[in-house]
C-alpha cells in the first residue's frame, strides 16, 4: 500500500474531523465552506461531525472552489 491508500477502517467521523480540520486551516466558519460547496450550514455541520456521509459532489466542488486538500479529508494524507 502507499502512503495516500485510502483507510477501508475510517468511519463518517474520521472524515469529517480532516473537514473540520481543513476548514479551520483555511480560516473559513461553516457557512462560508457550505456556501463554497453548494451546501446548507446543517449539511456542513453533519458532515462535520460525522453523522452524514460526505457526497462526492460535495468533494468536487471544495476541489473546484477552494484551497481544501481534499485528498487529505480523503484519505488522511496531505497532497502538499
Amino acid at each position: 500500500m502507499t502512503a495516500a491508500a485510502i483507510d477501508l477502517e475510517d468511519r463518517p467521523r474520521d472524515f469529517g474531523d480532516r473537514l473540520l480540520e481543513e476548514r479551520k486551516r483555511l480560516g473559513l466558519q461553516v457557512h462560508e465552506l457550505a456556501h463554497l460547496a453548494g451546501m446548507t450550514d446543517y449539511m456542513q455541520k453533519r458532515f462535520e461531525n460525522g453523522t452524514s456521509i460526505i457526497p462526492i459532489d460535495y468533494l468536487q466542488a471544495l476541489a473546484a472552489r477552494s484551497d481544501a486538500d481534499v485528498l487529505y479529508i480523503i484519505t488522511g494524507a496531505r497532497s502538499r
